[in-house]
């Protein structure tokens, strides 16, 4: 059971006594701080089933960035899983339920803003709730599922091997899925580094990605992408 605080959470996280009945193998103590238990030998990660096979996060809170919940954490995440995937299907069932309804801040925020240096637009999520780590998720899914918009396009082909991964990555997915729709998508911009390594903080391209005259999101966070 995790503590990390769910979207109606005001307060200070509780740490409850377990239902024995819910578990039937015994379990490990829990870690002396933080929010999650989790194996010391953790299972490896396999990127082709597109699913988590080891716990979500080693500690009960990351070091550089404590008011991020460490399951999206870049420095305390084992989450491994396929952008291009749904999120409830790529994340295996236990720990997307286990996490999904969890804040994706510590302190609850109704905006939150996602960038990357691997794209070249921004990922804004506006909610009348508090932003949870299935919000990111989500969100992070369906924008990489946009077609590619005749601005971006037209900044891609700036670059022969910028467009050439992109039709490269189009044509594999195509081959992949006959039902798949035969026009770029965002998703194809990364090529083959689908995989979601974590949220972490990055002043630098907060500011460059914020236009003249438009105020930054306090809570603006960028995306790592591994293959």
């Amino acid at each position: 059971m995790s503590s990390w605080p769910g979207p109606g959470w005001q307060g200070p996280p509780r740490y409850m006594q377990p239902d024995p009945r819910a578990y039937y193998q015994p379990q490990p103590p829990p870690p002396p701080h933080g929010w999650y238990n989790f194996s010391a030998n953790p299972a490896p990660v396999n990127p082709e089933a597109y699913r988590l096979t080891s716990p979500s996060a080693t500690q009960l809170q990351s070091p550089k960035y404590p008011k991020l919940n460490p399951v999206l954490a870049e420095d305390t995440t084992l989450l491994r899983y396929d952008t291009k995937v749904e999120p409830s299907s790529a994340i295996v069932p236990s720990t997307f339920h286990a996490h999904r309804h969890e804040l994706a801040l510590r302190n609850p925020t109704t905006k939150l803003r996602l960038i990357s240096r691997s794209l070249p637009w921004q990922i804004d999520i506006p909610s009348h709730k508090n932003v949870t780590c299935e919000d990111i998720w989500n969100a992070l899914y369906k924008n990489l599922q946009e077609p590619i918009r005749d601005s971006e396009w037209g900044f891609i082909i700036r670059d022969k091997n910028l467009r050439e991964t992109v039709e490269s990555a189009m044509k594999r997915r195509c081959e992949a899925n006959r039902n798949a729709e035969r026009h770029a998508k965002r998703i194809d911009f990364l090529g083959d580094v689908t995989l979601f390594r974590g949220l972490e903080k990055d002043d630098e391209l907060a500011k460059l990605r914020c236009m003249p005259g438009e105020t930054q999101w306090q809570e603006t966070w960028a995306v790592k992408f591994i293959s």
